[in-house]
């Protein structure tokens, strides 16, 4: 299965002048596991789900997906963005099948291919609706759709669902999540909200600021469809609100050899 990811050192700034906003970020994610990095505003996790994606080269270390160093954007992994930028003047099933098209595949190929992925998020009855007209849940759905019609391995997604209401959100949480499972895609979720982490996630990393870095990991070991008042979902709720109070207080750093960053020994 493809769809492994590995972040080997990885450091930021985007001048030589500018605070260092990465520092030292080594994680790796198994081909089909879904992860979430976690943290404050400024922390630099929606930098580092650029510099995954290829979006943006970082100023230090490198990031391979399938063993291949990542050096610009992919096909073989996309990214959901919190506004799902769709072309209004499209109809649902032709945003969908867009990167089909830019891709040479045949009118016959986009129309399957994006029955069967409106299906899947279940929009088929809007197959000819125009994108405006749409709620905004529904148009998540459609950037979803998007994402996965060129049968990416890996999905970034950054805050796709802090701008709906609490109930499409949990939906789409869901949703997003078993459709990664059933198709195995390796899942990297950006989001400041705990419980979004705990619902969506095989581990969660939760990063500090100033300069950002990954300061733990902890495994969610509940089965799957998750209920947010189990006392298993709770318990690593709790777990993780306890590694986020710790990243209230800025700690000290020290420069290493080969101009890398990490936290002192006794901020540990």
């Amino acid at each position: 299965m493809s769809g492994s990811i590995s972040v080997d050192f990885v450091g930021h700034q985007f001048s030589e002048t500018a605070e260092i906003v990465l520092a030292d970020i080594k994680i790796s994610v198994k081909a089909g596991e879904l992860v979430s990095l976690i943290g404050r505003s400024g922390c630099g996790k929606s930098t580092l789900l650029h510099i995954i994606s290829g979006l943006l080269a970082p100023a230090s270390g490198c990031v391979r997906i399938d063993g291949k160093t990542v050096t610009k954007p992919s096909a073989k992994w996309n990214m959901m963005f919190q506004k799902a930028s769709l072309f209004p003047w499209m109809t649902v099933q032709e945003n969908v099948g867009l990167g089909l098209k830019f891709a040479g595949a045949s009118k016959g190929q986009i129309a399957q291919k994006t029955d069967e992925l409106l299906e899947l998020v279940g929009l088929k009855d809007k197959a000819q609706d125009s994108s405006q007209s749409l709620s905004g849940g529904q148009q998540q759905r459609v950037a979803l759709a998007r994402s996965l019609a060129t049968s990416p391995s890996v999905l970034l997604l950054d805050e796709p669902f802090s701008a709906l209401d609490t109930f499409t959100r949990s939906a789409l949480q869901q949703d997003v999540a078993a459709i990664c499972k059933q198709k195995g895609i390796t899942m990297v979720l950006v989001t400041h909200d705990i419980d979004e982490a705990v619902m969506m996630s095989d581990r969660v990393f939760v990063m500090d600021q100033n300069p950002g870095r990954i300061i733990d990991e902890i495994k969610v070991d509940i089965a799957w469809p998750r209920k947010h008042m189990s006392q298993n979902f709770q318990r690593i709720r709790e777990d993780l609100l306890t590694a986020f109070k710790g990243t209230e207080k800025t700690e000290s750093f020290r420069s290493l050899d080969g101009g890398r960053y990490t936290a002192d020994s006794s901020a540990a």
